[in-house]
């Protein structure tokens, strides 16, 4: 199925990982067809290292408690 996510990944308009250490290859590569410029998250209590290029966004957080935090962040950009 990594063709399928692939082809998902490449046309996402924001992306969120959440609770994974980005270790399993070949799903931690799927990163790398994200597209430039959309926003992406990762939420985890210890998030993985993750090259700069990738822009991610760090919440560094439970699942619970980061989603929450997103949520509002997104909500926030809606209603600018």
């Amino acid at each position: 199925m990594i063709g399928p996510a692939v082809n998902i990944m490449s046309q996402a308009d924001i992306f969120v990982l959440v609770g994974t250490s980005l270790q399993v290859y070949p799903a931690a590569g799927l990163i790398d067809n994200l597209p430039n410029g959309i926003p992406k998250y990762i939420i985890d209590k210890n998030p993985p290292i993750v090259p700069n290029h990738h822009n991610f966004q760090i919440i560094e957080k439970s699942a619970t408690e980061g989603i929450l935090e997103l949520t509002g962040k997104l909500l926030k950009k809606l209603n600018a």
